[in-house]
Order: structure tokens, then sequence, then C-alpha cells
């Protein structure tokens, strides 16, 4: 083979290689697109559910107080925490849209970083605010055996749920992060 030869050959195969390099790599930008846009989804959903629950809990406690002619006692506070989860869900979710309709990774990755610090303080204020709640009710109701048993089993169905609630969140926000970093490596080293 003559040297002119060998260069040419070796200029196709390097534009070869360079077009597979490229190729291979928007496939994974794609891959982590979806997977980035299937995390963002699953959040959503779970948000979505939570809000209606919240509602759905609402409106049950409000026809009951209809229903009593105002006899619920501590209707007030169940009505204001009611409020509380709804407006904070609301809240989340809101920042969760606002994520999606982002294109700048950055921003995103900030969102994101907001969107946990606010579940975190959300999740402390509203212990707070329910556990001194529940212990008024327990001593109040405290001659109601079934009342007590039934309080403390929504209490416990409460936490577990809260539990496994705060884990997924958390998961899903370290696996959005990563990818978002990923995705941003990758473009910069695109262009």
């Amino acid at each position: 083979m003559e040297p002119e030869e060998l260069q040419k050959a070796w200029k196709e195969l390097n534009e070869r290689v360079g077009q597979n390099e490229l190729v291979h790599q928007q496939q994974i930008i794609e891959m982590l697109s979806r997977q980035k846009e299937s995390c963002l989804q699953k959040m959503i959903r779970v948000d979505k559910a939570a809000c209606l629950l919240i509602l759905g809990a609402t409106i049950l406690i409000l026809v009951d107080f209809i229903h009593l002619n105002g006899q619920l006692l501590y209707w007030p506070v169940c009505f204001g925490l009611l409020f509380y989860a709804l407006g904070v869900n609301f809240t989340c979710l809101m920042l969760l849209v606002k994520i999606k309709k982002e294109t700048n990774l950055e921003v995103q990755i900030k969102n994101v970083l907001r969107y946990k610090a606010l579940i975190n303080r959300s999740y402390i204020i509203g212990y707070l605010l329910v556990i001194p709640f529940i212990g008024v009710l327990l001593y109040t109701y405290r001659h109601l055996w079934w009342f007590t048993f039934i309080i403390c089993t929504l209490m416990l169905i409460g936490i577990l749920t809260d539990y496994f609630l705060f884990h997924y969140f958390s998961d899903k926000i370290k696996e959005f992060t990563r990818v978002n970093k990923e995705l941003m490596e990758l473009k910069d080293k695109k262009y």
C-alpha cells in the first residue's frame, strides 16, 4: 500500500469511528433523557394522587361537619392541617411541573433541590403540628378505647406511608440529579 492510500484509509477509518461515537453518544443522551422523564413523571403521579387523597379527606370532613351541624369539636384544627398538607402538595406539584417544562439542566437541578428542601421542611413542620393535635385528641377521648385504637392505627399507617414516600421521593430526586449531571457532561463533551 502506498503512503497516500494508507493516509486516505486511515482518515476514512477515523471519520467512521467519530460518526459511531457520535451515534453512540446520541443514543446514551436519548436513553438518559427518557430515564429522567420517567423519573419526573413518577414523582408527578404520586404528588397528584396525594393531592387528590388529601382533597378527598377534606371534603369528607367537611361533609361530616355539615352533617353534624358543626358539632365536630376539633374541626378547625383538622381543616387547618388538611389545608396545610394540600397547600404543600400543590406547591410541590407546581414545582415538579415547572421542572418538567424547564430545558436548562442546571436550572432543573436547582429546582429539584428546592423541591427536596420543601419536602424536608414540610415533613418537619407537619409532624410538629400533627403530634400535639393527636396527643390532645387521644387525651380528650381516652375513655373511648375504640377511638384510641382507630387513631393509633391511622397514625401507624400514616407514619409508615410517610416513611416509604419520603424514601421514594429521595431516591427519585437522587436519580434525577444523577441523570441530569450525566446529561450535562455528555452535552459538554459533544459541543
